[in-house]
Parts: structure tokens; sequence; C-alpha cells
């Protein structure tokens, strides 16, 4: 039994750095993504018509929808069912 549950220590370190890695904390890049998007909103305000600003205001509303797909998804899937 020792050496079981020294196994489930060692597999426990290595999820909690795999998720961190990989998953990260998705409320932090959402709120990070929406005031990028803010920020470039304001500047397309000035620069309609900069194909630099629309490249990177659509870049960031695909990333975000991204964002909200796998938050959407991960949370769904740990909701309990009634």
């Amino acid at each position: 039994m020792f050496i079981l549950t020294q196994k489930l220590k060692h597999t426990k370190q290595h999820l909690k750095e795999w998720s961190r890695k990989f998953l990260g904390n998705n409320h932090q890049r959402l709120s990070l993504n929406a005031q990028k998007i803010q920020m470039v909103e304001e500047k397309l305000i000035n620069q309609p018509d900069s194909h630099r600003l629309n490249s990177w205001m659509n870049r960031l509303l695909v990333q975000r929808e991204k964002l909200l797909l796998f938050n959407q998804k991960y949370w769904g899937n740990l909701k309990r069912k009634e």
C-alpha cells in the first residue's frame, strides 16, 4: 500500500504541473483578452481603416471564442447532473 500511495502522490504532482502548463487560468486569459479587445476598439475609433488593427481585432475575437468554447466544455462536463 505504501508504494501505491507514493505512486499516486507522484502522479498527482505531475497532473498538477500538466494542468498549469496546458490549461492555465482560463478566467485570467479571458479577462486579459477582454482588455486587449477594448484597447483595440479604442484605437480603431481613431484609425478605422487600419489593416493591422482590424487583423489584430479578428485574431482577438477568434481567441475569445476558443477560450469561451473551452470554458463551456470544461465546466459543462464538471456540473452535477440533477
